[in-house]
């Protein structure tokens, strides 16, 4: 039928032929270059997803540090705190710093000595019976869903997405140490995308009593960042005539090499039987 035909015709007016698979194909390259534009780019979007299945929201704090600058510049906080599970916790949302040096924690605060023999700190993260009792810490394992440093691009690989840690109950700090490097990605037909990518290390640290009782050592969980001075950008470019006449020549070429091989072999063969006969 016509009307058959006009769709089966349709349908191979809108298939690409090879060329033109090829020469729409999109290549990334990357390279570094330093981060001469920071400065319009002042603050960061951190945005976290943490869940401690043994630290109540009710006693729960988290805290914004600079370690360089005004250290309350650009901080918003809007991490919200959801109950899970019996006394646990789940933080979901962003904060907005600004693109210094830092760390964010969360942990339950000072809550002062009271005058009882069981001496509370923080809240409920350690306890002890008497001054010269042993010190014990509360549960705070928890699993990091989600950390990132602003928009997601393509290839972007986060270290801390569904990572679990069983923290011991001893008093001290879980801390990440974060090094932040500044990244663009540019489309080939697109704005460019602004971010971030990292690694990190971590580690327990244990806090003897006179550590916990000050306020930069306070036993939690600890984010520790900083950022590279220089960025990688990647770059979208389009496979240009000359990279496509080079990937023909490779595959005649590859054609030409095997079918040299095989016809040796076969040449080889044929002389070998030709004398055994």
């Amino acid at each position: 039928p016509a009307d058959s035909d006009a769709a089966a015709d349709a349908i191979c007016a809108d298939r690409p032929t090879a060329s033109q698979l090829v020469f729409s194909s999109v290549k990334t390259v990357h390279h570094m270059t330093v981060d001469s534009a920071a400065a319009d780019r002042p603050s960061v979007r951190i945005s976290l997803h943490a869940t401690f299945p043994h630290l109540a929201c009710d006693s729960t704090n988290l805290e914004v540090e600079a370690t360089r600058g005004d250290p309350t510049m650009d901080v918003v906080n809007s991490i919200v705190k959801t109950p899970v599970g019996e006394g646990g916790c789940s933080l979901k949302g962003e904060l907005l710093v600004g693109k210094v040096g830092g760390n964010f924690h969360i942990s339950t605060g000072m809550a002062g000595l009271p005058s009882s023999p069981m001496l509370q700190l923080s809240s409920g993260l350690m306890s002890a019976t008497g001054l010269m009792g042993s010190f014990k810490g509360v549960n705070m394992s928890h699993t990091i869903h989600h950390l990132s440093f602003g928009p997601k691009f393509p290839g972007r690989s986060n270290p801390l997405e569904e990572v679990t840690n069983v923290v011991s109950t001893d008093v001290g700090q879980y801390q990440f140490h974060i090094k932040v490097i500044p990244t663009v990605y540019k489309y080939l037909r697109r704005s460019p995308v602004y971010s971030n990518q990292y690694s990190l290390s971590e580690q327990f640290v244990k806090l003897d009593l006179m550590s916990a009782l000050k306020a930069s050592s306070a036993p939690g969980i600890f984010f520790y960042y900083d950022f590279y001075p220089v960025m990688v950008e990647y770059d979208e470019e389009k496979v240009s005539i000359l990279q496509f006449l080079t990937r023909i020549c490779g595959i005649i070429g590859g054609i030409f090499t095997v079918s040299g091989l095989i016809d040796g072999f076969l040449h080889q063969s044929y002389q070998q039987l030709k004398k055994a006969a």
